[in-house]
């Protein structure tokens, strides 16, 4: 009787999923597309949950790196930081290499104490002094 259960439901989400399938593949769009990034900007402006991927790094740029035929050449990219000024002090780049430990340290020694004030709890109340 289970065995029926099983491939019933198999059968079920195989009829129900497959016909799927082919929708999704035919609309999935990558950059060689599209005859210029423009368009291409256009259809990640209209979803900018990116579904087709259009933009990799996620800067809100779509096919930045597609060389679209008859488009001149991209210009390099201008870097992001300037040099520091003589005398300047480096702030970090905002990754989490120098944050301090000591919030997740007494995080944790707070989240130990809490379960064994429960397990202390249960224990006193099935064994009453």
């Amino acid at each position: 009787m289970r065995l029926r259960t099983h491939v019933a439901v198999a059968v079920v989400f195989a009829a129900v999923t497959v016909p799927m399938t082919g929708t999704a593949l035919a609309a999935d769009v990558d950059c060689a597309d599209f005859p210029t990034q423009a368009q291409a900007q256009a259809v990640l402006v209209a979803d900018p949950s990116d579904p087709n991927g259009l933009d990799g790094n996620n800067n809100g740029t779509a096919c930045e790196d597609h060389a679209f035929p008859g488009a001149p050449a991209a210009a390099p990219p201008v870097p992001q930081v300037a040099p520091l000024p003589a005398g300047a002090i480096a702030a970090g780049d905002g990754s989490a290499d120098d944050a301090d430990p000591l919030p997740y340290a007494v995080g944790g020694l707070a989240l130990a104490a809490a379960a064994g004030c429960a397990v202390a709890a249960r224990r006193s109340a099935r064994h009453p002094a």
